[in-house]
């Protein structure tokens, strides 16, 4: 198993409002069934294991830019959405889905499309991938939700979030399926939002150190050598840190653009520049490069936001794009060649910038 990255978030409450999130089901299905359709389930898996595109997918329909909801709503809407049909799978979500993990595993089981062996190893990482944040990643942030979203194939990716009050800051922890020992080098490293006082038992640099405390636990104390923070154990390991201030001004300046209308769109009824912007971002999500989720703020400008930053969500722009892709999604050549060519279009203005 490896860590793929972490996101650090201001803690926030509450839920969003009842017509953005059914819509955001309806988009966030429609988009994840493009890229299953156009790549295949363990794609679409590991794009969720990058924090960077999954906050960039998070903004894309519609949730805050830094808040830490966006994980439960984002997978809810997913979950709600995906358990309905027959690719993926999403199991667990915070308090009582959390609990119901057990129960939601064994529904799987007994539908009968996957193997119980696969099943039972899948159910086994998710616990000890809890365990190694909660108990070997001491960060001073505690668990309170995780998400585990599989295929028919065994491939999987969890999410685990952490908060921590006392900073008012949530954590997420990304993690994908490998052949690696989570416990010894499947982290990649993780950088701390503080130094003193953390410890990360997760990595194979702390050998040593787990040598002296199974020596603490049977036989001398004196063995016991401090840990270091989780500074010395960083490697290349992404962080996504949105606890900073925009400068939406700026923003605005760098990625508010008009994309050129195609022949082809003038064919397509009711679109309006911010529309066409909208598609073009959604477009970037599913064809696009990696390079380009390096800021996922961006896509905060593709439909708007539930609190009104950047700006309002606009519900006309939902709509259509909900109706555009909806269309790709039936098999439409004519609006899926518009499509890529939208999200050529948005990589290239984007870099350019």
């Amino acid at each position: 198993m490896e860590n793929k990255g972490i996101s650090i978030m201001p803690l926030h409450y509450g839920h969003p409002p009842e017509y953005l999130y059914k819509r955001m089901v309806k988009l966030g299905g429609i988009i994840s069934d493009i890229i299953i359709k156009n790549y295949d389930t363990g794609f679409f898996i590991k794009k969720l294991s990058d924090p960077f595109w999954f906050h960039s997918f998070s903004l894309a329909i519609g949730f805050d830019w830094n808040s830490s909801g966006t994980t439960t709503a984002t997978l809810g809407a997913l979950k709600e959405y995906a358990n309905k049909n027959d690719d993926i799978r999403i199991i667990g979500g915070k308090g009582r889905h959390l609990n119901d993990i057990k129960n939601e595993f064994n529904e799987v089981i007994n539908n009968g499309n996957i193997d119980e062996k696969t099943v039972n190893r899948i159910k086994t990482d998710a616990k000890l991938m809890a365990k190694t944040d909660e108990k070997f990643l001491q960060d001073n942030f505690d668990l309170y939700m995780q998400f585990i979203i599989m295929d028919y194939n065994g491939n999987y990716s969890i999410i685990n979030q952490g908060m921590n009050k006392n900073y008012g800051l949530a954590r997420r922890y990304h993690w994908i399926k490998n052949n690696k020992n989570f416990l010894n080098d499947g982290r990649n490293g993780i950088s701390g939002y503080e130094n003193n006082g953390i410890m990360d038992l997760s990595t194979s640099k702390s050998e040593d150190n787990k040598r002296d405390i199974i020596d603490v636990i049977k036989d001398n104390p004196l063995k016991y050598s401090k840990q270091k923070s989780l500074d010395n154990y960083m490697e290349n390991l992404p962080v996504l840190n949105l606890n900073y201030k925009i400068d939406w001004n700026q923003m605005r300046d760098l990625y508010e653009y008009n994309p050129d209308n195609f022949n082809e769109l003038l064919n397509v009824k009711g679109l309006k520049k911010s529309t066409v912007r909208s598609l073009s971002y959604i477009a970037e999500l599913i064809y696009g490069d990696k390079p380009s989720f390096t800021d996922p703020v961006k896509y905060s400008f593709c439909l708007g936001g539930k609190d009104g930053v950047p700006k309002p969500v606009n519900k006309y722009d939902y709509d259509k794009t909900i109706e555009f892709y909806d269309e790709i999604l039936k098999g439409n050549q004519y609006y899926g060649a518009i499509s890529k060519r939208l999200s050529k279009m948005s990589y290239e203005l984007s870099n350019k910038n």
